[in-house]
C-alpha cells in the first residue's frame, strides 16, 4: 500500500510539473489506477490497470469516452472499451478478455477545486464470447492536470 501510494504521489507531482492536460483516477476499492487525456473536453481516452493482483492476472483497459453533458458541478460520460492482458500472450492464452460498456458521473464537489472530482460509474463487462459478464460499479478520486488559465 505504500509503494502504491509513493507511485500515485509521484505521478501526481510529475503531471502536474508538466501541466498536462491528463486525469489520474484512483478507485481504492477496486483497486483500479486510470490515467486519461482530458476528461473535460467531449471525447476523450481512459486507460486502466487493475493493481494488487499478480502480474500474471493484470488486467489493463482501453476506453473511448464521450461527454454527454457536462456542467460546473459534474460530468455524465459514456463510453466503450476492451479489456486486455498481455501476459496471457506468452502463456498461449487469449490476449482480450473482453468488452465494457461505460456509464459514469464525474462530481466536482469543491467549487474552488472543479479539478479534484469524485467518480461514479456504472460498467457492464461482457466475456470475449458474450455468454457471460457481470454489471460493475465503481467509486473513486479523479484528478484533472490542465494548464493554467492565464
Amino acid at each position: 500500500m505504500k509503494l502504491l501510494i509513493k507511485t500515485l504521489l509521484f505521478t501526481f507531482l510529475c503531471l502536474n510539473s508538466l501541466k498536462a492536460q491528463v486525469a489520474l483516477s484512483y478507485y481504492p476499492f477496486q483497486s483500479i489506477v486510470g490515467l486519461s487525456s482530458n476528461s473535460e473536453r467531449i471525447l476523450w481516452v481512459d486507460g486502466r490497470l487493475e493493481t494488487n493482483t499478480f502480474f500474471s492476472n493484470v488486467n489493463m483497459e482501453l476506453n473511448a469516452m464521450v461527454n454527454i453533458r457536462r456542467a460546473s458541478y459534474y460530468n455524465l460520460y459514456s463510453g466503450v472499451g476492451v479489456n486486455v492482458n498481455p501476459f496471457y500472450a506468452a502463456e498461449d492464452l487469449a490476449f482480450n478478455n473482453g468488452y465494457l460498456l461505460h456509464f459514469g458521473l464525474r462530481f466536482k464537489p469543491w467549487q474552488k477545486h472543479p479539478n479534484l472530482q469524485v467518480g461514479f460509474e456504472l460498467s457492464p463487462y461482457f466475456n470475449t464470447n458474450f455468454d457471460g459478464g457481470v454489471l460493475r460499479s465503481l467509486l473513486g478520486f479523479s484528478y484533472n492536470f490542465s494548464p493554467k488559465d492565464k
